[in-house]
């Protein structure tokens, strides 16, 4: 569709029911904020599959639990780390910051 035939009422429609066109710092930040949410699931689900059996007395602590709570949190940590891995940082030389 060529943009040239948009008319102007189509055009404003489309601008209220589209997001607006993300900037790079946005795109960092949810990166960021998803990778976060991992990281506190990761750790929320190591302190209930491990540290709270240990300081329990009345659950009777199981190995494999442990063990799993242990894998799946590696695993949502892995998940958050690759999450951050799509942040595009400006090369050493290309960067333009007012500090010298």
């Amino acid at each position: 569709m060529n943009t040239n035939q948009i008319t102007d009422r189509e055009r404003r429609f489309l601008r209220a029911i589209l997001p607006p066109r993300q900037t790079r710092k946005s795109q960092e930040d949810r990166l960021k904020a998803l990778a976060g949410a991992f990281q506190t699931t990761a750790l929320s689900i190591s302190g209930a599959g491990i540290i709270t059996p240990l300081f329990t007395g009345q659950v009777h602590v199981s190995g494999h639990s442990m063990i799993l709570a242990g894998c799946i949190a590696l695993i949502v940590e892995t998940i958050s780390l690759l999450i951050l891995t799509f942040i595009r940082y400006p090369e050493d030389g290309k960067e333009d910051s007012g500090h010298e």
